[in-house]
């Protein structure tokens, strides 16, 4: 049993093929924020599951417990999961892979999905990422482009991976899929380090402005650009009068655009610590206030 159940294998015209894993490659969740929106605005349908028994140590990746409406207690165990769609205005339909990075058989689980992703014929793969940089919340999330293809690089404006080192389970993904002679190409944002908390909106804005000459559609950006002001006022307010933390980000604007060193399998960046200087703007974002409501 490799835990995999496709409820049926859509019909769609060489499909682009999204894919966004928590964990190693997304700071936050801002990938799989991505993916959810994708999935919302198409109305797309799940076709893909993935059984977790067979691919988590639940000691490390834990299954949560939520309320339901109706104050019932309800548990939500890791998943992944495949949707698709098809987009009558684009040249491609779409097809998108969200979910929990496995902790087990990296192997199994990365050349079983190849294998059904092929079958669906894709015109390109398209991972994302979001790494740690050292970007300022001040300026826009850059998002960076890479593919071996030359030919895929020179159509989308993209460079070409030279990352070495660790890899998470895109890597491993993308590597399954390369041998099928799969067109790859991956996408990576790069968010404050300062900011690593768990829905960051002008993140997810910026993939999904990325992501519409690879699907050719606008992108949904429904409220987020007015969550995204939300966002970034938290912030204002939680450095507000703080030297520190003004001469922190000041240093990043000073370095903001100059290029580091390939990142696209997600590896976390060679950064400054600064958990003791910015404590207090993660603080009140996971705290969830809104500006003038204090602590």
């Amino acid at each position: 049993m490799d835990g995999f159940s496709v409820s049926h294998m859509p019909e769609l015209r060489s499909p682009v093929v999204v894919l966004a894993f928590t964990g190693w490659s997304d700071t936050g969740t801002v990938t799989v924020d991505v993916a959810r929106r994708l999935i919302d605005a198409y109305a797309a349908r799940a076709f893909l599951s993935v059984d977790p028994e067979e691919y988590y140590v639940f000691t490390d990746t834990r299954p949560t417990v939520r309320l339901d409406e109706e104050g019932l207690r309800q548990l939500d165990w890791p998943k992944n999961e495949a949707h698709a769609a098809t987009l009558p205005e684009a040249a491609h339909d779409i097809v998108v892979v969200h979910g929990a990075e496995p902790n087990l058989r990296w192997r199994t689980f990365a050349t079983r999905l190849a294998d059904i992703l092929a079958d669906l014929q894709p015109s390109i793969v398209c991972t994302l990422v979001a790494r740690p940089a050292a970007t300022p919340h001040t300026r826009p999330i850059p998002v960076s482009g890479s593919a071996a293809d030359p030919v895929l690089a020179e159509r989308f404006g993209l460079g070409r991976s030279v990352y070495q080192g660790p890899t998470g389970i895109l890597g491993v993904v993308h590597d399954a899929l390369r041998r099928k002679g799969t067109a790859l190409m991956s996408l990576a944002a790069s968010i404050p380090h300062y900011l690593n908390v768990e829905e960051n909106p002008p993140a997810t804005m910026a993939l999904l402005r990325a992501l519409e000459p690879v699907i050719g559609l606008p992108p949904p950006l429904g409220d987020l650009e007015e969550e995204g002001e939300r966002f970034l006022a938290r912030v204002e307010e939680a450095s507000r009068g703080d030297d520190q933390i003004g001469a922190y980000v000041r240093t990043l604007e000073e370095h903001y655009g100059e290029s580091d060193d390939d990142l696209a399998d997600g590896g976390p960046a060679d950064l400054p610590s600064a958990a003791d200087i910015l404590r207090d703007v993660e603080d009140l974002l996971r705290g969830g206030n809104e500006p003038g409501q204090g602590g």
